[in-house]
This record gives C-alpha cells, structure tokens and sequence, in this order.
C-alpha cells in the first residue's frame, strides 16, 4: 500500500500560531495604551504651556508704573477673561502669579507663573511653571 504525503497543517501547529499571533497582539495592544497615555499628558502639558505664556505675556506687556508689579503676593490670574475657564478637551486650567520687585536686580522684577490643571490617565493634573523678567 502506498503512503500518499498529506499537505496542510496539523491541528499542533494551528493551534502555536495562533497562540503566537495572540501574543503579538496582546503586546501591540498594550504598546497602543502606553501611548494613548502619554498623549494625553503631551497635550495637557501642552496646553497648560500654552496658557501660562499667554499669561506671562500678557504682565510683561502691561506698562512698567502698574500696580501689579507692586504687590508680591501670589495672585490668582482670572483666566475667565482671557480664555476661557474650559479649554477644549474638557480640562479645566487655573494660573496664579506672583512678582519679585527688585529681582534679580534693582529696577527689574521677576515674574513667577504657575498653570494647573489638565489631566492625566491617573486622575492627576498637570502643573507648569515659568519665569520672566521685567525691566521697571
């Protein structure tokens, strides 16, 4: 009797490439999370960027004699006129400042802005931080 070769696969071999394939994707899938992820903080940080240069731009527009280079305590910037309270995204952002007269020398003072808020896929919120310098 002679033995005829049978071509295909065995149900053995069917059964490790896809028990590869799984793993592949399984691995391709939490790739997909972990940026997912750190897109979401990308933009919160963007957008926290965003709103304290505007922030900083607009004291550091402002003429040398105003009076909010006089006081060097820390004010809450109202983000309301200005933006927006809500950016799109659905994030909710809030920038304090405060002044430094005479910093680092006399005649100029040092503006500390500090945004926060946005999110991340823990719950948390973004906070972002900048300087500038003013020369009165």
């Amino acid at each position: 009797m002679k033995l005829s070769r049978q071509k295909g696969f065995t149900l053995l071999e069917l059964l490790i490439a896809i028990t590869i394939f799984a793993v592949g994707l399984l691995t391709v899938a939490g790739m997909q999370m972990s940026a997912m992820r750190a897109n979401v903080v990308a933009d919160s940080t963007a957008v926290a960027t965003a709103v304290a240069q505007g922030v900083l731009e607009e004291l550091l527009s402002r003429p040398p004699g105003d009076g909010v280079f006089n006081n060097n305590n820390v004010q809450t910037y109202p983000l309301g006129q200005m933006i927006g309270e809500q950016v799109p995204g659905g994030s909710r952002y809030a920038a304090t400042f405060q002044v430094f007269p005479d910093n680092p020398g006399p005649g100029m003072v040092r503006i500390r802005v500090e945004v926060v808020g946005g999110s991340t896929m823990t719950g948390g919120s973004r906070e972002v931080v900048l300087n500038g310098f003013k020369r009165l």
